[in-house]
């Protein structure tokens, strides 16, 4: 075969040469605009036998000067609003939709067994300094370290201001957001304009009119562009939480500083005891003692001991064999053996002897 004329059996498909009722050696190719055969039943309509096109979902969407036109089957396009097509000005929302808005963004909770009531311990006076300074119109930054419990101290201060600025309570999450990102999701937040994205200066003119008390969840910056967050907002107070390792903001933002520590040796077993929802033992006590000196008192970590120990109260535990020793097997089967495996064990420096579970970790 000429190798500057190869057939279509080198392909291994028929070449253009072949029309429409030709044939060759090869498998045909399918014309361009063909549909796959997926697309093809579907559009069928049930029990007719007749194919109906599918509708196409195209969306509009306005951001700053331009018009975005969303079309999956002939493909997006971008031009230059019209001026009929322009949106109106964007409207407050009311305190129905702001209700609505917080209550779509709670956290859900676990299915199964319900968590009892954890009132603050040892937060008070925290709590009511937050408040008097919101109500001032200020601006502060709640410092503490992962397990703190700055979220729940965060969700008691923002039911107490509710009531407190025009524009309610604002949520806000600013873990891997920047400043404009966390504008704009305070405009989404206030405002009610859907399928609307405006521009810089027309955000920012916006988002100065905002009277709210901003409640902002772990933080990621500081410094200057802080203080662009909160010159662009200048009718806001804000509640800052965020982790000692991010940069502190700057002295001319006179934002407040609070520091958020561990709880008391008392308070961390009430934590303890309130998780497990009943007393605790004395083997109990002394291990959740060792463990308030190693985590510094972080609510987060009795809470986590709790689970585990709910999850070791509801389940029968896992007897672990005991290694031969010159004890007889008579007396090994009438001691009732209260070891589990090391999985079930929260605390894997915690020393053996203290351990509820007198489990096998290394102590």
């Amino acid at each position: 075969m000429d190798p500057m004329n190869r057939g279509p059996e080198e392909y291994g498909h028929d070449d253009d040469r072949f029309g429409e009722g030709d044939t060759g050696d090869g498998p045909r190719r399918p014309p361009r605009d063909a549909l796959p055969p997926a697309l093809a039943q579907n559009g069928q309509a049930k029990g007719s036998g007749q194919s109906s096109p599918a509708p196409a979902r195209t969306v509009q969407v306005v951001a700053g000067d331009f018009l975005l036109t969303v079309n999956p089957v002939d493909g997006s396009e971008i031009e230059v609003c019209p001026p009929g097509e322009r949106p109106a000005r964007p409207v407050r929302r009311d305190a129905d939709d702001r209700a609505e808005l917080l209550r779509a963004a709670a956290r859900p909770y676990r299915r199964g067994r319900p968590f009892p009531d954890r009132p603050l311990l040892e937060r008070q006076e925290e709590r009511e300094r937050l408040v008097r300074l919101l109500a001032r119109g200020r601006s502060v930054r709640l410092t503490g370290p992962s397990g703190s419990g700055r979220t729940a101290l965060l969700d008691a201060v923002a039911e107490e201001c509710a009531d407190l600025a025009p524009d309610g309570v604002v949520r806000l999450c600013g873990s891997h957001r920047t400043p404009e990102e966390l504008l704009h999701d305070l405009f989404a937040a206030v405002y009610s304009a859907p399928l609307h994205r405006p521009d810089r200066a027309g955000l920012l003119g916006l988002v100065h009119e905002i009277g709210a008390a901003v409640v902002l969840d772990d933080l990621e910056f500081g410094g200057a562009a802080l203080d662009e967050l909160l010159e662009a907002t200048p009718e806001c107070a804000f509640l800052l939480a965020t982790t000692p390792d991010v940069a502190p903001p700057s002295p001319e933002s006179h934002v407040e500083e609070v520091f958020l520590g561990g709880l008391g040796r008392g308070a961390s077993l009430e934590v303890l005891e309130r998780a497990v929802d009943r007393p605790l033992t004395d083997d109990e006590a002394n291990w959740a003692g060792d463990l308030w000196f190693e985590s510094e008192g972080l609510p987060l970590r009795f809470v986590q001991a709790g689970a585990l120990l709910r999850q070791r109260d509801g389940c029968a535990p896992t007897p672990t064999p005991s290694r031969s020793t010159g004890t007889s097997a008579s007396s090994r089967s009438t001691r009732p053996s209260t070891r589990t495996t090391a999985t079930t064990c929260p605390c894997p420096r915690s020393p053996r002897e203290r351990c509820p579970w007198r489990c096998s970790c290394p102590g």
